[in-house]
């Protein structure tokens, strides 16, 4: 099998929220097989499989994962995995530990071994990039920075990854489908948003597009379309301290000042006037 597998000697485990043990990435070969007893692996071990076909089993039942899915098993987890035996996966991998990692992903809903599948899987990928290609040239000269990296790995997951409960063919497309109408959305967020449009450039209806949208981007249209639209108003308050707020709710898509104004607060936590005051000093302001 050819394979890169980097390691690193074990670090106090209270010096850092999250560091790796050893990484690796096995290109595509048939005889990759994995099976761990219970207690046998103290690390945690997540995979991210780059191409090609593998299977996890769970509880007695195998899954099957492909591009773009990735499996994440706690210490002590017994452990079976393997590819597959025509199509088999091409795999990053990390094992890793922390002072206070395990807790927080309980927390966050990461409790479970179960194999899990992105939204959008490039920044996940470029992030385990990054740290083989710090661990294979510095080895541990700088842990700080390989700590870093580790934590930029497991943030991206985190933000990425939904539970997979079965097979799934055809939905990759469909998330990919909303994924690129974004930058668009994005552009056009101060205008008025007409779902109904948005569906049909999509080649679906409401319903399916809502439930799809919020499967690609982890919020609903709306939501993400206020944030956009917040996004613009705090740009324009700062950049342009000659705008009224009402003015700069306009062109941020909102009719109202007054409901703006709401919009911002729960955003924020603060008005559209005292967003701008932190970066204007005492200067006095028109509304």
């Amino acid at each position: 099998m050819l394979q890169n597998h980097l390691t690193l000697p074990l670090l106090n485990g209270d010096r850092f929220y999250c560091f790796p043990e050893s990484a690796g990435h096995y290109f595509p070969s048939h005889e990759h097989e994995v099976f761990r007893q219970t207690g046998a692996m103290q690390e945690f071990n997540f995979h991210f499989i780059v191409s090609g076909y593998g299977y996890i089993e769970i509880d007695g039942r195998r899954q099957e994962l492909g591009a773009g899915d990735c499996f994440l098993y706690f210490p002590g987890d017994k452990q079976v995995y393997y590819a597959h035996p025509e199509q088999p996966w091409e795999i990053k991998w990390v094992h890793f530990y922390g002072s206070a990692v395990s807790a927080d992903l309980k927390e966050r809903g990461f409790h479970r071994s179960v194999p899990w599948r992105l939204r959008t899987s490039a920044e996940l990928e470029t992030r385990i990039d990054e740290l083989l290609i710090e661990i294979e040239r510095h080895k541990l000269l700088h842990p700080s920075r390989v700590s870093m990296l580790m934590y930029g790995i497991l943030a991206e997951f985190i933000e990425q990854a939904t539970p997979m409960k079965g097979p799934s063919a055809g939905k990759a497309t469909a998330v990919e489908r909303m994924l690129a109408l974004l930058p668009e959305l994005q552009a056009s967020a101060a205008e008025p948003f007409d779902l109904d449009a948005w569906a049909a450039r999509a080649a679906t209806n409401r319903y399916t597009f809502c439930r799809w949208f919020r499967r690609a981007v982890g919020q609903t249209p709306l939501a993400f379309l206020t944030m956009c639209r917040i996004q613009q108003a705090k740009a324009l308050l700062v950049e342009r301290p000659e705008l009224v707020i009402g003015e700069v709710a306009r062109l941020s898509g909102y009719e109202t000042a007054s409901y703006f104004n709401k919009r911002f607060q729960e955003s924020e936590n603060m008005t559209p006037s005292a967003y701008r005051q932190q970066f204007a000093g005492t200067r006095a302001l028109r509304i």
